[in-house]
């Protein structure tokens, strides 16, 4: 099975880009504009701009990326979308907690990050 490559990872400006694991490997995607939104506080609403590519480099369409956020209080929000030929996906914006993405594709191994918006 073939991996997929989280090219760029903007969730939030708390994060960085420490959860990016491959920023050389955008193939022309950097002309996109990203509509990744940081949350203002903590369980504040951000939104997931997520670009996907292959281990050539190269997007990968029909990426479902899934992000659950486990709150305080014990709630649980999800988002999820696809991504389009370029790799992209803009998921629906969510209250921000711990978090975590996992992207699946037909032909590549499923890939599950966790990540602490705290």
């Amino acid at each position: 099975m073939r991996k997929l490559i989280l090219a760029t990872l903007l969730v939030a400006a708390t994060f960085g880009t420490a959860l990016a694991q491959d920023n050389s490997a955008t193939n022309g995607n950097n002309s996109i504009p990203n509509m990744g939104h940081a949350p203002k506080q903590p369980d504040g609403v951000g939104r997931l701009d997520l670009r996907v590519v292959d281990e050539d480099g190269n997007p990968v369409k029909g990426v479902r990326a899934g992000l659950a956020s486990h709150r305080t209080g014990g709630f649980l929000c999800e988002s999820w979308n696809w991504t389009d030929a370029h790799g992209v996906a803009v998921l629906p914006p969510l209250h921000m907690g711990q978090l975590t993405l996992k992207l699946s594709a037909k032909g590549y191994e499923t890939q599950k990050i966790e990540v602490n918006a705290a």
